[in-house]
Order: structure tokens, then sequence, then C-alpha cells
């Protein structure tokens, strides 16, 4: 009996944490916030999201590159978002973001999305407030 009891416990367990897993992927994922790295003295970078509906976000980025130059870069678009990820694409510019409750991957691809010479938004992004960010460019 006690073994019939902790496998019906084990189950619902799982079928529990898979279908809380699946909602938070799909309409209840809430991707708002503000991101933050710091890399020291080779530079630093802020992501800010505000979600519009279900399948959109505004997206805000701006890094400063390290020394000597400390050029920097910004880039603020409206994206369509599914299952935690956006994209953008224009001409050699590609960004690829991918969220989670905790952090979101930017990858950069091509060196032409405006931001200053050997300036990248590639990086982990640490969520530090999930409170709607002030959007404004740069």
């Amino acid at each position: 009996m006690l073994k019939f009891l902790l496998s019906s416990a084990f189950f619902f367990g799982s079928f529990l944490l898979v279908s809380t897993s699946y909602q938070l992927t799909n309409n209840e994922f809430n991707p708002t916030g503000t991101y933050e790295y710091d890399n020291g003295d080779d530079g630093d970078g802020i992501v800010k999201v505000k979600k519009i509906s279900s399948d959109k976000i505004m997206v805000s980025i701006f890094v400063i590159g390290g020394p000597p130059s400390h050029n920097m870069g910004e880039f603020m678009k409206e994206l369509k978002i599914k299952n935690g990820v956006a994209s953008y694409k224009s001409g050699d510019c590609g960004m690829k973001f991918t969220f989670n409750s905790k952090a979101v991957k930017v990858v950069q691809s091509g060196f032409d999305c405006g931001f200053g010479n050997g300036v990248s938004a590639n990086g982990y992004y640490l969520k530090t407030s999930s409170k709607t960010p002030e959007m404004k460019d740069y």
C-alpha cells in the first residue's frame, strides 16, 4: 500500500511539474523587466523588456564596450515572441533573445546593428527587476 501511495505521489508531482513548465512557455510567461550584465573592464549592458501582448514585446538594449574606446550601442524594437524566444533580422544584423524566468541570452549575428566599433550585445543578462521599465531610446 505504501509503495502505491509513493508511486501515486511521484506521478502526480511529475504531472504537476510538466503542466506548470508548459504553462510558463505559453501565455503565462512574462519577460517584462530589466536584465543586466557587468563584464568588468570589458564593458556592460542593460536590456529592458515590456510585454505588449501575448506574442509581442518591446526590447531596448544599451551596451558599452571596454577600453580604450568605450564605444556604445543601442537598439529598440517591437518584436514577436513565441515560447520565450524573440528574433530580429535586418540586413546583416540579427539578434536572438532567449528568455527564462531569471535571465535573457542575447546572440547577435552580423556586425551592422548600428553599434560602435567592437561593440556586441552578445551575453547573458541576469534579471534584476520584474517591474515594467521605462522604455526610451538612449
